[in-house]
């Protein structure tokens, strides 16, 4: 069986471990003949992708809100071309969006697809397949030949300087945040890798194609504590030396898991802070107060930690004076990079449904910028101008994709 993964075109160079993930689970598990071949729009020319998707059994694409048009437009041109392809999409907006467009469309797979896309393998011919949600499995890891690992490798390190590779420890998030679709994905079931099994990946990754730092895609990474702890000590005890990052929770962060982090060499802690106002805070059920962001900053700094800051313009109840809080806790907790974005209601979003009945080219939408959102108080122009505001303030400290998107130099 000849099956095409594509991922369509956006600005995002990472691994699209999820595809990784199932093909690994598939070679497992399927046991007739598979050929599989794997396209980034990103990296891949449109036609090569064409070329190979028409001649495939079945072509599967994973998609987020921003490129699942194009992937509609992909899926187009293969059924004109040959009508027998079955067309498979799974990914974040199938899962989330009730409303899909489901021309060129076979079949759908909600949440996280190992199970669900073997079951299609498998012979399951219902429309709407899922959510089978799968636990970690000791030495079952990413495909990452599949995916291309050294050719993003080799992007990284001329873009940025240094060889990044991503990793996954976590599955689910324990949060249920307003902003956040991650609750539709995995219902908020958090399942927890094997440390061992994770740092003999990653000591795979690195001896196969040369790694110098890496990041955790997990959403909130510190939780549970427990798990937290057993992977830097398992880290240290390796003498595994390489420097890494990960997204973590301000309310899960102490200053005991900090410390250990620093030990086993991390070297970057991304938090979602969103907004230095209060009452924005209980409003989007962050699950945060100002003084905790506070403290976990001053431990960050005390520790010798890279705090990295990351915040939300235009939540539904903004004002000038929680915009001006933010501002605020900005200056007050300095963290060494700053990320402001305008509040985008992507589908599985709490907010969704108060702009579901306009026309919006998702295309446009990008993490740091879209052309629709507004809130009662402030229009979508006031809104980036605001943004416009925290990139003056704090221009030395913007990540370079907010500097792209908002043409700053």
């Amino acid at each position: 069986m000849k099956i095409t993964f594509i991922r369509p075109y956006y600005m995002n160079h990472w691994e699209a471990l999820g595809i990784a993930n199932i093909a690994s689970y598939i070679k497992k598990y399927y046991y007739g003949d598979l050929d599989l071949s794997f396209f980034d729009e990103f990296f891949d020319p449109t036609l090569n992708i064409i070329d190979d998707a028409v001649k495939s059994d079945i072509v599967a694409f994973s998609c987020t809100t921003p490129t699942y048009n194009r992937g509609l437009m992909f899926a187009n041109l293969i059924k004109k071309t040959n009508p027998k392809v079955k067309i498979v999409f799974g990914g974040w907006h199938v899962t989330c969006d009730e409303n899909l467009d489901l021309s060129y469309i076979d079949q759908i797979v909600f949440g996280e697809g190992e199970g669900s896309f073997l079951d299609i393998l498998q012979g399951e011919t219902s429309k709407e397949v899922g959510t089978i949600m799968c636990e970690f499995e000791k030495n079952l890891w990413p495909d990452r030949e599949l995916i291309n690992q050294r050719r993003q490798l080799d992007y990284c390190e001329k873009e940025f300087g240094v060889r990044i590779a991503s990793f996954q420890s976590r599955k689910g998030c324990p949060m249920s945040c307003r902003m956040c679709s991650e609750k539709w994905m995995s219902y908020n079931w958090v399942r927890v890798r094997d440390s061992e099994d994770t740092l003999d990946e990653i000591e795979y990754v690195n001896k196969t194609y040369g790694i110098e730092k890496f990041k955790f895609i997990d959403p909130t990474w510190c939780y549970p504590k427990y798990a937290a702890t057993e992977f830097c000590e398992a880290k240290i005890r390796r003498n595994n030396t390489i420097p890494w990052e990960a997204m973590a929770h301000v309310s899960f962060l102490t200053k005991d898991i900090m410390k250990l982090l620093k030990e086993s060499n991390c070297m970057q802690i991304n938090v979602g802070v969103e907004s230095g106002d209060q009452r924005i805070l209980n409003e989007i059920r962050k699950g945060t107060t100002i003084n905790q962001i506070k403290r976990v900053f001053e431990w960050g700094k005390e520790i010798g930690l890279d705090m990295r800051g990351f915040y939300i313009l235009g939540m539904p109840s903004e004002d000038n004076v929680s915009i001006e809080n933010t501002k605020e806790i900005i200056r007050q907790t300095n963290p060494s990079v700053v990320g402001v974005t305008i509040f985008c209601p992507y589908p599985g979003t709490d907010d969704y449904d108060s702009i579901s009945d306009k026309v919006i080219d998702w295309e446009k939408a990008d993490e740091y910028s879209n052309d629709f959102w507004r809130t009662e108080i402030f229009t979508n122009e006031e809104l980036k101008k605001i943004q416009r505001e925290f990139a003056e303030e704090f221009n030395e400290k913007l990540p370079p994709h907010m500097k792209e998107v908002l043409d700053i130099e």
